[in-house]
């Protein structure tokens, strides 16, 4: 989670003004599906920004999956 803007990567890397308006994350569940593999997060976010092309929206939906590390650290799951 220390990562900031470099966690973003190719997602926002063309987009400016990127602000969070909220946030909610809770524990995701784990399944047979996938595995069943516990120390799993789940983030959605609504954020702001700029476009490539110059126009601002708020609102822009976002859902971001963590991984929790064996130190206690999070690793965004790609």
């Amino acid at each position: 989670m220390r990562q900031g803007r470099a966690a973003w990567l190719a997602e926002a890397a063309r987009y400016t003004r990127v602000r969070i308006q909220a946030v909610t994350a809770r524990r995701d569940t784990p399944t047979a599906a996938d595995g069943g593999v516990p120390g799993r997060a789940v983030v959605r976010l609504v954020w702001a920004g700029a476009d490539p092309a110059g126009t601002f929206l708020d609102g822009r939906p976002g859902t971001v999956h963590f991984t929790k590390n064996g130190d206690g650290s999070w690793n965004r799951m790609h």
